[in-house]
């Protein structure tokens, strides 16, 4: 058996420029899910899925309450993926939301998830956050196994029988 390293990450702001190919990658996954979940139809996805991070980032990077960063190797520089956290007033307090997290196609399986995962908590404590909350999409065990292994309980589960 193989062992995973033990990554670690250095989260940097957004630039707007890095903040362009982001979008358009986020959007495209979302409406990807999105379909593949039965949510929307494939012919407006896109579309809806734009809609949706135009509402919620209206100011792009400079949005206020959103906190866009690129996740990197601290040894390497090397990119290693991306993470959205939006603060937000949840009934127990400010909530950190993670709206995207995502390892770069080539490295995923090698850490860098975990390490992410670990320096949003770190960041969303220092952004004053109480607790940190996200969503997980039905099809992605991998990442249910990860968050779990991390201490995340599931409060909310949604469920479809297809008839």
């Amino acid at each position: 058996m193989t062992t995973k390293p033990t990554r670690t990450v250095r989260l940097d702001p957004m630039t707007p420029d890095e903040y362009r190919p982001w979008r358009a990658k986020v959007n495209s996954l979302y409406a990807t899910a999105q379909v593949n979940e039965g949510h929307w139809a494939v012919e407006t996805a896109q579309q809806q899925a734009w809609h949706v991070t135009e509402g919620l980032l209206p100011l792009g990077p400079e949005t206020p309450g959103q906190h866009l960063w690129i996740a990197r190797d601290p040894d390497t520089e090397q990119r290693v993926g991306a993470l959205w956290i939006a603060m937000r007033t949840a009934g127990i307090g400010i909530e950190a939301f993670i709206y995207d997290i995502y390892v770069e196609d080539e490295l995923q399986g090698g850490g860098y998830g975990r390490a992410i995962m670990v320096a949003a908590a770190a960041a969303s404590r220092a952004l004053g956050a109480a607790t940190v909350a996200l969503n997980v999409h039905g099809n992605n065990e991998r990442a249910f196994q990860l968050y779990k292994s991390l201490g995340y309980g599931v409060t909310n589960l949604h469920m479809r029988l297809g008839l």
